[in-house]
């Protein structure tokens, strides 16, 4: 099963081409062991009417969830060395903070994107926490292909 589910702030201006929008999405990490906290950047991409969404209603330090897959992929620097990368696909977005959403919007564009309130928000992190509990998988060095 490949599945991915992140809530954090665009750590960037969303950038459009061919129907693809990608961004940078900045997801706090807090350590059990201590008080403290780091922050991942992880790329995203979104196709069609999502990348249409993502552009026309989000910039940079907005509050987004994303539920999607991740995608790798490898290629040769110049120097001849494979690099390999990652982003997560973002299959559908959720819209929890942005500036435009206290403009009236038609029908239309209110339901091409799901805006939740502070409460879906704590409800659906409590549950992705809780997900993240149950699921514990053990995985070898010799169960990777690379």
């Amino acid at each position: 099963m490949n599945n991915v589910n992140m809530i954090g702030r665009l750590a960037m201006d969303v950038k459009v081409g061919n129907n693809v929008s990608t961004s940078l999405l900045a997801v706090k990490r807090i350590y059990k062991s201590a008080d403290s906290e780091d922050t991942d950047f992880i790329p995203i991409s979104t196709f069609g009417r999502n990348a249409d969404v993502l552009s026309k209603y989000c910039k940079k330090g907005d509050k987004v969830g994303v539920s999607g897959r991740i995608k790798t992929s490898t290629y040769t620097d110049k120097q001849g060395v494979a690099q390999h990368g990652f982003e997560v696909v973002a299959e559908h977005i959720y819209l929890l903070s942005n500036s435009k959403q206290s403009h009236s919007q038609s029908h239309e564009d209110s339901q091409a994107h799901n805006t939740l309130t502070d409460a879906d928000v704590n409800e659906l992190s409590q549950r992705l926490h809780q997900a993240s509990k149950t699921a514990e998988v053990t995985v070898g060095d010799s169960d990777l292909p690379f």
